[in-house]
């Protein structure tokens, strides 16, 4: 199942799309927790790979105001803006005050804004940058790239 979930992000966090294996390990995130749900403790629809990182700081946390990131209408870009100047997705300016304060409670529950998440963005920025034609998949955190 583990490899399964990792296969369909290329080996990236389904929450801040770092690499796994490579800067945090790999876990696999109950977007619910299992502690509040355990009847959905083996459910497909609430299983998410993640890295270490983004799941040590949301722990058994939950609040139903977070994205989910398979959900049908879920686009990063439909949420986030990215600010290259910080490294940090911030709620898209355009997005209702429901759906911004979603975001600010997803980068809060997830520690998205974290230095090591803002520095390690802004250096792939700088990489991706310096390509003259690169394949996202390539890189780390694609959606803040996008």
């Amino acid at each position: 199942m583990r490899n399964e979930l990792f296969a369909m992000t290329r080996n990236h966090c389904a929450f801040c799309d770092g690499p796994v294996d490579l800067e945090s390990r790999a876990t696999v995130e109950h977007f619910r927790p299992k502690s509040q749900f355990p009847e959905l403790a083996y459910a497909w629809q609430n299983l998410f790979p993640c890295c270490d990182k983004c799941q040590a700081n949301k722990r058994e946390n939950f609040d139903e105001r977070l994205l989910k990131p398979d959900d049908e209408l879920y686009t990063f870009s439909r949420y986030f803006i990215c600010n290259y100047r910080n490294g940090e997705p911030e709620p898209a300016p355009e997005a209702e005050q429901t759906d911004s304060e979603r975001v600010v409670e997803t980068i809060r529950l997830y520690g998205l804004n974290s230095p090591f998440r803002k520095t390690a963005r802004k250096r792939e920025w700088e990489n991706f940058r310096r390509h003259e034609a690169p394949d996202i998949d390539e890189f780390h955190y694609r959606f803040f790239l996008e």
